[in-house]
C-alpha cells in the first residue's frame, strides 16, 4: 500500500512539472520581442586624455574627450560612470586651461549632497541643485595640453577661455604692437614676465610656468592706469552678475600714452557703443572711461 501511495505522488509530481513548463514554453512564444535602440556611434575625438575627475566628495578616473562639437567624459569604472557627461560647445559658459587641467564650466546649478551615496539602507543618495553654473574639474594623469589644442577650442568658443597655455598665433594677428615688462600682483607674491599687446591679442608671458595669461580683446571688459607704475586688466573671466576677474601690474616701466591710446582702440573700437578715454598722467583730461568697479578678485590680487 505505501508503494502505490508512492508511486501516485511522484506521478503527480512529473504531471505538475509537465504543465508548468508547457505554459511557461507558451509565455515565452507569446512574449513580444524586445526592441533594442543601436548605440549611436561615439564622435570621433580630436584630442583624448586620461584624467582624474574632482567630485565635491572624492574622485575618480576616466577618459576626457575633445570632439569637434564638444567635451565628453566617460568614467573608468561602473561606479564613476554615474559621472558620465557630453557639453556640447553651446552648454558650456566658460573654460579654464593650464597644461594639466581643464575646468569645463556649465549652465547648470551645483549638486549639493544631502544625503551621502551608501547610506545604510540608501544607495544612492540625495542631493539638490543651487546656482546657475556647475564646475567640472579634470587633471590630466598622462599628456599635456598644447598650443594646438588651445587655438582649436579659441577658434569655437566666443565665451570667455582662460588659459596659462599660450597659443601659437599666425604672423599677422601674432604682430607684436609693444611690450612692458612687469609683475604680475597675486597672492604668494608677484610673477615677473612680460606684457606683450598684438594685433588680435594681449599676452602675459610670465617666467613661471603657469603663470601665463592670454585674452582675445573680446575678453578684456576695461583696463587702466592706477597709477603712473601700476595697470589693470579687467576680463570677463569668473563673471558673475557684471563682475569678473581683474588682473594688476607692476609696471617696471610707464606705459606712453601711444601705447595706451593703441590699446585702448583696439579694445573699446570693436564695440557699437564707444567710450571716453581715460586720462593719461601728465595729459589733460579729454575724456574718462566709465569709473573702475572693484570685483570680487581683485582684493585677492591684490595681496
Amino acid at each position: 500500500m505505501e508503494t502505490m501511495t508512492r508511486v501516485f505522488l511522484r506521478a503527480l509530481l512529473v504531471v505538475a512539472l509537465a504543465s508548468v513548463a508547457a505554459n511557461s514554453s507558451h509565455a515565452q512564444e507569446d512574449a513580444p520581442v524586445p526592441v533594442t535602440s543601436p548605440t549611436p556611434a561615439a564622435e570621433p575625438a580630436l584630442y583624448v586624455y586620461k584624467v582624474a575627475h574632482d567630485h565635491r566628495i572624492g574622485k575618480g578616473e576616466g577618459e576626457l574627450r575633445i570632439t569637434e562639437t564638444g567635451i565628453e567624459y566617460r568614467g573608468a569604472s561602473e561606479d564613476e560612470a554615474r559621472h558620465n557627461d557630453v557639453w556640447r560647445d553651446g552648454d558650456i559658459k566658460r573654460l579654464e586651461i593650464s597644461k594639466t587641467n581643464l575646468r569645463v564650466v556649465t549652465y547648470e546649478g551645483t549638486r549639493i549632497p544631502l544625503i551621502p551615496r551608501n547610506t545604510p539602507k540608501i544607495r544612492e543618495g540625495k542631493s539638490v541643485r543651487l546656482g546657475t553654473e556647475r564646475e567640472h574639474e579634470f587633471r590630466l594623469i598622462e599628456g599635456e595640453i598644447t598650443p594646438e589644442v588651445v587655438r582649436t577650442l579659441l577658434a569655437r568658443f566666443k565665451r570667455p577661455i582662460a588659459t596659462s597655455v599660450l597659443p601659437n598665433e599666425d604672423e599677422e594677428s601674432g604682430k607684436l604692437v609693444f611690450e612692458i615688462p612687469v609683475s604680475h600682483r597675486r597672492r604668494g607674491g608677484g610673477a615677473p614676465g612680460t606684457l606683450r599687446v598684438y594685433e588680435d591679442y594681449v599676452a602675459f608671458n610670465a617666467e613661471q610656468e603657469g603663470h601665463s595669461r592670454y585674452w582675445r580683446y573680446e575678453d578684456i571688459r576695461d583696463i587702466g592706469n592706477l597709477g603712473r607704475y601700476k595697470f589693470e586688466i579687467a576680463t570677463y573671466e569668473g563673471q558673475f552678475g557684471t563682475d569678473g576677474r581683474s588682473y594688476i601690474f607692476d609696471l617696471k616701466r610707464p606705459m606712453t600714452s601711444r601705447e595706451y591710446d593703441q590699446l585702448w582702440a583696439k579694445i573699446y573700437e570693436r564695440e557699437q557703443t564707444p567710450r571716453l578715454r581715460r586720462a593719461q598722467p601728465g595729459e589733460g583730461r579729454r575724456g574718462a572711461a566709465p569709473q573702475h568697479r572693484k570685483t570680487k578678485h581683485e582684493d585677492e590680487d591684490h595681496q
